[in-house]
């Protein structure tokens, strides 16, 4: 793994931030990894604004499924 993406980065992904974009697009998905925490702090956000949800969930459904996920030990 070559990359720990925090929540600021997964929200700038969300968001389409073009540089966030095309670095994430450069690099080959087993390089990227979030930690559970990071998942953690997402799915609360989420939770907190259930009509943004609909909006973005397939969207970091898609990014989390194609990279590692850290545990937190």
């Amino acid at each position: 793994m070559k990359y720990l993406l925090d929540t600021c980065v997964i929200s700038d992904f969300v968001k389409g931030h073009p540089n966030v974009l095309k670095r994430l697009k450069y690099e080959q998905p087993n390089a990227i990894g979030v930690s559970s925490i990071t998942v953690m702090e997402i799915n609360y956000g989420m939770k907190l604004n259930l009509a943004r949800v609909k909006k973005i969930q397939h969207i970091v459904d898609s990014l989390l499924a194609m990279v590692h996920i850290l545990p937190y030990e």
